[in-house]
C-alpha cells in the first residue's frame, strides 16, 4: 500500500477520524498491515488492551465470548482489541474473520503513547457509553456572563419615587435594581412608572418600596442566552438581573438586548404573534418558524432548546387563535381550558409537527354550550392547520371528541386505569403528557394531579403501559448492527423518532407514572425520577444524555433536508455520519436498550 492509503482508511475510523492530517501522517507509521482469512483467529483479549488496537479497512470481524457467544460484529470503519462494553460489563473476547479481513494495528506501547498525545483516544476507549455522550455535550451559545454587562445602576429601597425616576433619566436605563445590604430585593421598570405611580396618580414622594417589585426573577451568569430569552417570555417580564455565584448583582438586560444579539431569533416570531390581528396573519408569520429554528440549529442550537423554543411557538398562535376565537364567539359560557398534549405539551417539538390538544370544559355543557364550544375548538384547530400544525392523524383534538366536561374526562382516565386492556393502554399514553396552554389552569392542574396520584398507585395500568412502551426498540439488530427501514419515496435509514426517541420518551412517561412526577419534559421526567429515587441516578444521566444525542442528530438531519428544499423526515443513514458519530449512536441506543431492560425486569414483562 501507498501512504496515502492507509491515512484515507484511518481518516474514516473514529476516533482517529477527529485527528488533523498531521497527526494521521505520523500515526501511519505507527501501523502495521495484518491480512487474515475467514475463519482465522485475530486475537484472544483477556484482558482487553494488552495487544493495542486493530483499526478494519476490509471485511467482517465477530466478537466471542468465553462460551463462543456472539458478542458483536465489527465491520470497516470499527475497531477491536479495546475493551467492549455490554449491558455494563466488560468481558473478555476473542476476535475471529467473518470474511477475509484487511486492518491496521496499533500496538500497545504507540496506543499508550498516541493516548498521552491525544486524550479524546482515550476517552473514546476507557468511556462508558454514558460518558462518552456527556463528552459530547454542547458547551457552546453564548452565556448572560459573556456579554459585557454594564455596571449597574442600584438604589435603596428607601429612594423615592422621583428621585428614582430622574435617576434612571440621568443614567438612561430603563430598569433599577433596587439593593439592600449588597442583595438584590426589588426592581423597577418604566412600565412600573406608568402603570403603578403615572396610572393611579400615586405621590412620588413615597419611597420605591412601595412599587416595586419585589424578589425579582434573577439568572446566574452562566445561564446560556436562549434559555434566559424563554424564562422571560414565559414569565411576561422584560429585564432580568443577573447575578454571580456569591449572590452580588453584575448587571441587569433586557428581552431587547437578548433579541438583538440573538437576531434573528424564532423568540422574536413569538413576539409578533401575540400582536397579529388575523388567522391569516398567524399562520403566515408561523410557517417562518421551521426557517427560523433551523437558523438556530445551524448556530449551535440543541434540541433541548429548539424543542422548548418551537414548542413555544405553538403556545402563542394558539393563545393568539383562542383570543380571536372570543373576540368572534363572545365570551364562553362556562371555564374552560385549552390543553396541549404529546410533543408540545412536553415541549419537545421540531422542524415538523401536528397538532394533538383537547379542551377541558367546567361543565358537561347544555346544547347551546355545546354548540359554543364545538364552533370554539374549531376555529382554533382550523387556524392551526393553516399555521403548518396539521389535523392529528389519530384525530386527537378539540375539533373531534376531545371536547368534554371535566368529569367526563375524569371518567375517561377512571376507564383507561381501573380495568386497563393493551389497545385502551395504546390509545390513552399520548394524554398522561397534557400541559395547559390557555384558559382556567387550575383546573387542568387539578385534572393532572388526580391522574398521576391515581396512576402511581395503579400497579396494573403502568405494567400495560410499560409492555406496550416495548413495542418501540432501539434501532439495533443482531450483533449490534443498525436496523434500517423504507420511507416515503427514496428514503432509507435509521428511524431516529420511533426507533430512537419514542423509546425514551415512553420509559420516562412510565418511570413519571410510578412516581406521581408531575413534570412533563422528557428529561425533567428523567431527572426528577432519579431526584426522588424512582431510577439510578447514573442511569438517568446516560438516558438524558442519550436522548440529547439522538435528538440532535435527527434535528440536523432535517434541517439538511429543509436546506435541500427536501421534506423532512425522521431517516437518518447511519453511513452519512462520521465514524465518531456513528459509534457514539450505537452508545446511545445501547443505553436505551439497556434501560428498557431495566423495566422489563420491573414489572416483569
Amino acid at each position: 500500500m501507498t501512504p496515502s492509503q492507509p491515512i484515507d482508511a484511518v481518516s474514516r475510523i473514529a476516533p482517529f477520524s477527529e485527528l488533523d492530517r498531521a497527526a494521521l501522517e505520523t500515526l501511519i507509521s505507527d501501523l502495521d498491515h495484518r491480512q487474515a482469512g475467514a475463519g482465522s483467529l485475530l486475537g484472544d483479549f483477556d484482558p482487553p488492551g494488552q495487544d493495542g488496537l486493530y483499526l478494519i479497512t476490509r471485511g467482517e470481524v465477530c466478537l466471542l465470548d468465553a462460551n463462543d457467544l456472539t458478542l458483536e460484529k465489527r465491520q470497516p470503519g470499527e475497531l477491536f482489541g479495546h475493551a467492549v462494553t455490554l449491558d455494563g460489563q466488560r468481558p473478555a473476547y476473542r476476535a475471529v474473520a467473518l470474511t477475509d479481513v484487511e486492518c491496521w494495528h496499533l500496538p500497545a506501547s504507540a496506543l499508550k503513547t498516541w493516548i498521552q498525545r491525544e486524550p479524546l483516544i482515550g476517552r473514546f476507549l476507557e468511556s462508558s457509553p454514558g460518558e462518552r455522550l456527556r463528552s459530547l455535550a454542547s458547551q457552546g451559545r453564548q452565556r448572560l456572563g459573556e456579554i459585557g454587562l454594564r455596571e449597574p445602576v442600584t438604589t435603596a429601597p428607601s429612594t423615592s419615587i422621583r428621585e428614582a425616576a430622574e435617576l434612571m433619566a440621568r443614567e438612561q436605563v430603563s430598569s433599577l435594581p433596587v439593593v439592600r445590604d449588597q442583595q438584590l430585593v426589588g426592581i423597577l421598570t418604566d412600565r412600573d412608572l406608568r402603570a403603578r405611580v403615572v396610572a393611579r396618580g400615586v405621590d412620588t414622594g413615597q419611597p420605591i418600596e412601595q412599587i416595586m417589585t419585589p424578589e425579582p426573577v434573577s439568572a446566574g451568569a452562566a445561564i446560556r442566552i436562549d434559555d434566559a430569552l424563554v424564562e422571560m417570555m414565559k414569565r411576561g417580564i422584560h429585564h432580568l438581573p443577573v447575578l454571580a455565584d456569591d449572590g452580588r448583582l453584575l448587571g441587569v438586560v433586557s428581552s431587547g438586548d437578548l433579541l438583538r444579539i440573538q437576531a434573528p431569533h424564532p423568540l422574536r416570531l413569538a413576539r409578533d404573534i401575540q400582536r397579529a390581528r388575523s388567522v391569516a396573519e398567524i399562520a403566515q408569520l408561523a410557517k417562518q418558524g421551521p426557517g427560523l429554528l433551523a437558523g438556530l440549529v445551524r448556530h449551535g442550537g440543541e434540541v433541548t432548546e429548539v424543542g422548548r423554543i418551537a414548542s413555544m411557538i405553538t403556545d402563542n398562535c394558539t393563545r393568539r387563535l383562542v383570543a380571536l376565537a372570543l373576540e368572534k364567539f363572545g365570551e364562553a359560557p362556562m371555564a374552560w381550558t385549552w390543553l396541549a398534549f404529546g410533543s408540545q405539551a412536553r415541549m419537545e417539538q421540531g422542524l415538523i409537527s401536528d397538532q394533538d390538544n383537547g379542551l377541558l370544559l367546567a361543565e358537561e355543557p347544555d346544547d347551546e354550550a355545546d354548540r359554543y364550544f364545538r364552533r370554539f375548538a374549531d376555529f382554533v384547530c382550523d387556524g392551526l392547520n393553516d399555521c403548518g400544525y396539521i389535523y392529528c392523524p389519530g384525530g386527537v383534538m378539540a375539533k373531534g371528541e376531545w371536547r368534554m366536561s371535566w368529569k367526563a374526562w375524569r371518567r375517561r382516565f377512571d376507564n383507561w386505569m381501573v380495568e386497563p386492556e393493551p389497545q385502551a393502554v395504546m390509545q390513552s399514553s399520548i394524554f398522561f403528557d397534557q400541559r395547559p396552554i390557555v384558559g382556567d389552569l387550575p383546573q387542568a392542574e387539578r385534572l393532572h394531579e388526580e391522574i398521576l396520584d391515581q396512576a402511581s398507585q395503579s400497579r396494573l395500568f403502568r405494567r400495560f403501559l410499560a409492555a406496550e412502551s416495548m413495542g418501540n426498540r432501539p434501532a439495533l439488530g443482531l450483533f449490534g448492527q443498525f436496523a434500517r427501514e423504507e420511507g416515503d419515496g427514496n428514503a432509507r435509514g435509521v428511524n431516529l423518532k420511533k426507533r430512537g426517541v419514542i423509546p425514551i420518551v415512553d420509559l420516562a412517561r412510565v418511570r413519571a407514572l410510578e412516581g406521581a412526577i408531575r413534570v412533563v419534559h422528557t428529561e425533567e421526567r428523567i431527572q426528577a425520577a432519579a431526584d426522588t429515587g424512582v431510577m439510578n441516578s447514573s442511569d438517568a444521566d446516560d438516558l438524558i444524555h442519550a436522548l440529547r444525542f439522538i435528538g440532535n442528530i435527527r434535528l440536523r438531519h432535517q434541517v439538511r433536508l429543509q436546506e435541500q428544499g427536501d421534506k423532512p423526515n425522521h431517516l437518518v443513514d447511519p453511513d452519512e455520519l462520521s465514524g465518531l458519530h456513528r459509534r457514539y449512536l450505537r452508545s446511545a441506543f445501547g443505553i436505551v436498550k439497556s434501560a428498557q431492560k431495566a423495566l422489563e425486569q420491573r414489572y416483569m414483562i
